[in-house]
């Protein structure tokens, strides 16, 4: 059973009342987004969630409203809905755009149904309660050029867990810059410039580090068209100019002059983790475990 008020109950035991579904994202980088797949804004809980108006965007469309898949036990419950972006923006970004370059990835949603009298008309409506129907974290979202599908698993997903959590192997099971890693992450970054002739998929600039430094890491740009928007390095090159390849484009080429913040990777080894970090002490790799040998 979800909680409800006894105002909230009195009003759907009456069967007269109107209802429209309120959708909160927070995002992983900060901030909060509030929206409404009903006709008109809603003020719940000290938020205003706006409608789609003249310029979207639009939830719970006649032909497509918001589905759940509830299982007993322990599996991961799901969402989906799709969402037309029409003319709406994320910081400034077309609703599509920060769509691909990331900004919805391992956002907190949380689907509410609100409930108000059918003869309240105002704007914006102030419901007389709201039921959570579905929290959970954005896991996917497809994408074509007129609409959008989320797909939203519930926080069950977080026991999906490896065991044991730690496993005898020889390179280190700690991910870079993480906690048992210790390294601060803002040490490392190495500042730079894109250069003319580079790509989507590989830019071009001019850096002191010896080639093979940032392989495996990561790039993120401070400037231009990709600003905030990150991608893993496959491979650098030092030379006049450099080159950073990288595992996946950006969604725009850079221009000249962008600028962007390189952070080198690692490939989990002992010489890598005291050459390049000076972090042995924190290695969590056993690189001396004996090979698999056969018994006869």
């Amino acid at each position: 059973m979800k909680p409800a008020s006894p105002a909230l109950v009195s009003l759907l035991g009456s069967r007269s009342f109107n209802y429209a579904g309120l959708y909160q994202f927070s995002l992983v980088g900060g901030g909060n987004l509030y929206y409404t797949g009903g006709d008109t804004d809603v003020l719940f809980g000290g938020h205003l969630y706006a409608a789609g108006g003249s310029t979207g965007p639009y939830f719970d469309t006649a032909d497509s409203a918001a589905k759940a898949h509830w299982k007993t036990g322990v599996e991961v419950d799901t969402l989906t809905f799709d969402v037309i972006p029409a003319a709406a923006t994320v910081g400034g970004r077309p609703l599509l755009t920060a769509i691909r370059q990331g900004a919805f990835d391992g956002a907190e949603l949380t689907f509410s149904h609100a409930y108000w009298p059918k003869q309240s008309y105002v704007t914006p409506v102030v419901p007389t309660g709201a039921v959570v129907m579905f929290a959970g974290r954005v896991a996917e979202i497809d994408w074509g050029r007129s609409i959008a599908t989320v797909t939203v698993n519930s926080h069950l997903e977080l026991l999906n867990q490896n065991m044991p959590r730690n496993l005898y192997q020889s390179g280190c099971v700690n991910t870079l810059f993480d906690p048992s890693c210790a390294l601060a992450k803002s040490g490392f970054g190495v500042a730079g410039t894109a250069l003319a002739g580079g790509t989507a998929g590989r830019i071009s600039t001019t850096l002191a580090n010896a080639t093979g430094y940032f392989d495996l890491g990561s790039i993120t740009f401070t400037g231009g068209a990709n600003s905030g928007t990150s991608r893993c390095v496959k491979s650098y090159v030092q030379g006049s100019p450099g080159t950073v390849s990288l595992i996946s484009p950006f969604p725009n080429a850079p221009a000249a002059g962008d600028t962007f913040t390189l952070y080198p990777g690692c490939d989990k080894t002992t010489g890598t983790c005291a050459a390049k970090f000076a972090n042995l002490a924190n290695f969590r790799g056993f690189p001396f475990i004996p090979s698999n040998e056969t018994s006869v």
